[in-house]
């Protein structure tokens, strides 16, 4: 019977983050914030002027004091755009101090533009001291004008509680209106919160119907996320061929995550025949875009040469690029790569920093890594006390070789005092998760009688379970079988 060997990776991740339609509105001086795609919905109302349609008089007449007056409203109409057009401009030139004095004058004469802008930048603290007290207050003031991106901001700051006690009957009291009048960016962030199920109690049809809704108006988040919705079939019957076209829909349109799962799509089989170089190549054009899901699955297709000639270096440049970003997948790839020299210099005290930085986001094969390194002395000093704290970190996670890797310690004696009740525990959590090592070492402990009655029976029955579930003996355990089974075994 062979101990269980030192895992390598995670397999490869499919993307579920929500989208940019769920975060709070950046700077914008005329439009919302930071989702990807602009609503459809007009936002910015026209300040020119209307033309006149009557015939002009060839002689001049006198200026009334009504007319003088306003010609100057016309002309303070104009001083405003061309306000809100220089701010903008600084604005994109991240010039935010400069932006600020122009964005209060124009918002002073009532330009919803320009207020929303001013809730943006003390919002976010861009160019003046941070202040949702203030954000909230200029929101309102173009929320009265029906300006459509401060509704929608002030939905995000009543749900997230920003500088107000969080109202969700209020977010959605901003939002629903907005989503039913078309507005793209609030449907999706309504599908966003039925979705999660944070705030409001979870409605996967509610959900889809939102996404849906702002998919069919070309919004790429929204598109990703009905994709994901028929990927797990939340609300919709299940259909990986309905999430391949949702996925092909963003992408077309470069958004990244969707890129990524596509590329997942094609590593499956998930509504479409496998193909690594096509995963490979979807892989790449989202990591390009700095997806950090993306970088990995890449690093994973050059550590295995799937899709692409294998090439530890450029396995290691990937997951690197998707550490940098703190993807816990990613460095415990790193960790690896570093403990056995693969693309790089081995380097133990490397290999422990990055599994201990996947460890502190949970990640449980770091866990287990780190494990299995202190059980052995790989790249540390041997220390059982340590090897159990990580093989029991993985194991509160279900990771089924870190709970039989505990029951084999206890069995052995290896590190601690054996105990074959606590053997016996281990080795049965881990055979319920079908790990076929630990099967087979049940029937060991019932053939030979440790920590329970002897019971060759049950003993032949367990070895039945384990050869039946994949489990490949050594030659010490062809004897064992041969014992319990007999002429069963030979044949």
């Amino acid at each position: 019977m062979q101990k269980v060997l030192f895992k390598v990776l995670l397999p490869l991740l499919l993307c579920l983050t929500i989208t940019a339609c769920s975060t709070k509105a950046e700077n914008n001086a005329t439009e919302k914030g930071d989702a990807e795609t602009v609503s459809p919905v007009e936002q910015a109302k026209d300040n020119t002027p209307e033309k006149n349609d009557t015939e002009a008089s060839p002689v001049e007449p006198t200026q009334t004091s009504t007319e003088a007056e306003d010609n100057t409203n016309e002309e303070n109409v104009v001083d405003v755009k061309a306000l809100v057009e220089q701010a903008q401009a600084l604005i994109e030139a991240e010039n935010y101090e400069a932006a600020i004095p122009l964005l209060k004058q124009a918002a002073e004469q009532g330009s919803p533009e320009a207020q929303n802008a001013l809730g943006n930048c003390y919002g976010e603290g861009l160019g003046v001291e941070q202040s949702d007290e203030e954000a909230i207050k200029y929101y309102l003031l173009a929320a009265e004008q029906g300006y459509v991106g401060s509704r929608y901001n002030l939905g995000l700051t009543y749900l997230y509680g920003f500088g107000v006690e969080q109202d969700v009957e209020k977010a959605i009291g901003y939002l629903k209106p907005l989503a039913d009048e078309g507005d793209a960016e609030a449907r999706c962030l309504l599908g966003d919160i039925y979705s999660d199920g944070e705030v409001v109690e979870q409605d996967y049809k509610k959900a889809s119907d939102y996404y849906q809704l702002a998919a069919d108006q070309g919004m790429a988040e929204a598109q990703f996320n009905l994709a994901n919705i028929y990927s797990f079939g939340q609300g919709v019957e299940q259909n990986d061929k309905k999430a391949l076209e949702y996925y092909s829909l963003a992408a077309d349109q470069g958004y990244a995550p969707a890129l990524s799962n596509l590329g997942y799509c094609y590593d499956n089989g998930l509504g479409v025949e496998i193909d690594y170089k096509k995963a490979a190549e979807y892989y790449q054009l989202a990591a390009d875009l700095g997806h950090a899901v993306a970088q990995y699955n890449l690093g994973n297709d050059y550590f295995w040469g799937q899709g692409v000639e294998q090439n530890a270096e450029k396995a290691v440049e990937n997951y690197s690029l998707a550490a940098d970003q703190g993807y816990a997948p990613a460095l415990a790839g790193l960790g690896y790569c570093y403990g056995n020299g693969i693309g790089v210099e081995t380097d133990s005290d490397k290999m422990v920093e990055y599994y201990q930085l996947a460890i502190d986001q949970d990640n449980v094969i770091a866990e287990y890594n780190l494990g299995w390194c202190y059980e052995i002395g790989f790249g540390v000093e041997q220390d059982a006390e340590k090897a159990l704290k990580y093989y029991q970190m993985a194991a509160d996670q279900g990771y089924a070789d870190a709970i039989f890797n505990i029951g084999l310690m206890y069995y052995e004696g290896n590190g601690v005092e054996k105990d074959y009740d606590k053997a016996i525990e281990y080795c049965s959590r881990a055979a319920e998760l079908g790990h076929t090592t630990a099967i087979f070492l049940l029937g060991v402990c019932y053939q030979d009688g440790t920590g329970v009655e002897q019971d060759l029976e049950k003993a032949a029955e367990i070895y039945r379970q384990a050869l039946e579930a994949g489990y490949e003996p050594d030659e010490g355990d062809q004897i064992r079988l041969e014992e319990v089974l007999g002429e069963e075994y030979i044949q």
